[in-house]
């Protein structure tokens, strides 16, 4: 593919945008601080291949999200927007190549524009863009397998598939074996479709089978000669196996959940979405086949798993964009009748009018800045609407958007996330020497702020008075807890032994924290954020109380 010369301007563009409030966004539990400090230990330690987490190795997820932190780390230093910034940077860079392969595809730089901003504005890919987590580099390396696949099965290219192999190996390094067997399987279902032998040859090229293994294989061997049998029990038993036939979440085991997922990730663009998938139903298109079997397929796969998770379906997000470029295409044709563009305009007005309202339950940022813009571009939106400009009523959502959402992040979203994050703990346990213990949760946030060892408590469940209304999951997922861990039992012997002893109680775990054993042993707390600080066998005065 010929490299359009607007496709790094527009890296640059969403890059900015993407980084937008990072230098102020701590790193929120209990996932964000789980990469953040199994990066910042792999800095420390000097040991960039086998991923540690309290000192001890894990095998959660494969190396690449952590090289990446690690290497921000190494050439920016450790700061909140450096974590942030690997996410960022592959947002960017799926917005310009999802810009440059829809260029390509259909020679059109407006296709590519309108898709490429679809992208980078439907809410889910601007919430991950900001994060910590492995997701943003999956769908990028996910968009380069599935462009570069399609070119290689249509166009009958070698070099296509192995391009697309490499990627996929690079997938398999970010996320494990579904960065292959997913796409794999959606791709498979798409040569069934075509019945052409000729693609299901060339899917299995052996160049491009020999590049993944080249890629893929290395650290995986590495880890298992210097792990065994630890390494498959951890990463291939509990983190993928368990996953798929085990719920983590038995609550969210429903079998609505990710359509309930694709009707918010997508906004504001859920009806061109939906508009698209249905005029483009007529036509059948090779692409829209390709992009229905990925996305689709994608939300079906995810939905036969045990687990669910938000994200799982995260990658559906680039072919539900190109046909979202096909609806919007298509309801603002000249000539349609004038409610058809409310397919775009209405979702839009759902999503601004619903920062605008959550305003006023965050009453903690200053909203005058959010209240011009949105009216500014509500009543920019509605003109365009009336006046049919078409091509500027597109631009006022993306930009729109893109302004908004920055104003939201930074007086709103901002200090929701501190309230998932230490950052109001570190200044009490900075100064505080002793042992810290933690009620029944854990903040790997605080450890990886502060450096310093916290214990969690295990709470008896078998004391609360909600123990009966309790979704228990599978004990196999207690795995995945690796810092040190005590009973309730053990920590009154540890008290019982005279050391000065903190424990924080995480507002969620107050009441059941009162019912348990240890209640009778304290006395006065403070509290710090959230939390309830509690000083046992107190010798001095750590905190203001």
């Amino acid at each position: 593919m010929k490299l359009s010369r607007l496709t790094p301007v527009l890296f640059v563009v969403w890059l900015v945008f993407f980084m937008v409030a990072n230098n102020i966004l701590p790193v929120t539990d209990p996932v964000e601080s789980n990469y953040a400090l199994t990066a910042k230990e792999m800095v420390l330690s000097g040991n960039w291949l086998s991923p540690q987490i309290y000192g001890t190795y894990w095998y959660d997820k494969p190396i690449m999200i952590y090289w990446l932190i690690a290497l921000a780390f190494k050439i920016f230093g450790i700061a909140d927007w450096v974590v942030r910034l690997p996410s960022a940077i592959f947002g960017a860079l799926s917005v310009a190549a999802m810009f440059q392969t829809l260029r390509t595809f259909s020679r059109r730089w407006l296709v590519g524009l309108v898709g490429s901003s679809i992208l980078g504005t439907s809410l889910m890919f601007w919430a991950v863009a900001h994060g910590v987590i492995t997701d943003m580099v999956l769908l990028y390396t996910t968009l380069m397998v599935m462009m570069y696949a399609y070119k290689g099965l249509n166009e009958n290219s070698s070099t296509a598939m192995v391009v697309a192999y490499v990627f996929s190996g690079l997938g398999v390094l970010t996320k494990g074996p579904v960065a292959l067997v997913l796409p794999g399987l959606i791709l498979l279902v798409y040569v069934a479709l075509c019945r052409s032998k000729q693609m299901l040859l060339r899917l299995f090229d052996w160049k491009g089978i020999l590049a993944f293994l080249v890629v893929a294989m290395p650290w995986y061997v590495y880890m298992y000669s210097a792990h065994g049998q630890a390494f498959l029990d951890g990463f291939l038993g509990l983190n993928n196996v368990t996953r798929a036939t085990q719920s983590e979440h038995p609550e969210d085991n429903v079998w609505w959940y990710y359509i309930a997922i694709f009707l918010g990730a997508s906004l504001p663009w859920t009806g061109a979405v939906i508009y698209g998938m249905i005029t483009g139903f007529k036509q059948h298109h090779k692409w829209y086949v390709y992009c229905m079997c990925w996305g689709v397929g994608t939300v079906l796969f995810y939905s036969l798993m045990a687990t669910k998770y938000p994200l799982y379906t995260f990658i559906s997000l680039v072919p539900f964009s190109i046909l979202g470029t096909l609806g919007a295409m298509k309801a603002l044709r000249p000539g349609r009748p004038r409610y058809v563009p409310w397919i775009v305009v209405g979702p839009t007005l759902l999503l601004w009018i619903a920062y605008v309202g959550a305003s006023f339950f965050a009453p903690w940022g200053y909203y005058g800045l959010l209240y011009v813009l949105a009216g500014v571009s509500i009543l920019g939106l509605l003109w365009f609407w009336w006046t049919r400009q078409r091509y500027r009523l597109l631009s006022i959502v993306v930009i729109g958007t893109m302004l908004i959402s920055s104003i939201v992040v930074l007086e709103g979203l901002v200090p929701l996330v501190k309230q998932r994050s230490s950052i109001n703990l570190i200044p009490v346990v900075d100064k505080y020497n002793g042992d810290v213990y933690y009620y029944n949760g854990y903040s790997t946030s605080l450890v990886y702020y502060t450096g310093h060892e916290v214990v969690r408590i295990k709470g008896d469940s078998s004391r609360w008075d909600d123990k009966d209304t309790l979704k228990h999951r599978s004990a196999e997922w207690d795995k995945k807890y690796l810092m040190e861990q005590v009973t309730e039992d053990e920590f009154i012997k540890r008290l019982a032994e005279g050391k000065q002893i903190m424990v924080i109680v995480p507002k969620g775990e107050i009441n059941h924290f009162k019912q348990s054993s240890i209640a009778p042993y304290v006395g006065e707390y403070s509290e710090a954020g959230s939390s309830e600080i509690y000083i046992l066998n107190k010798r001095q005065a750590y905190i203001e109380e």
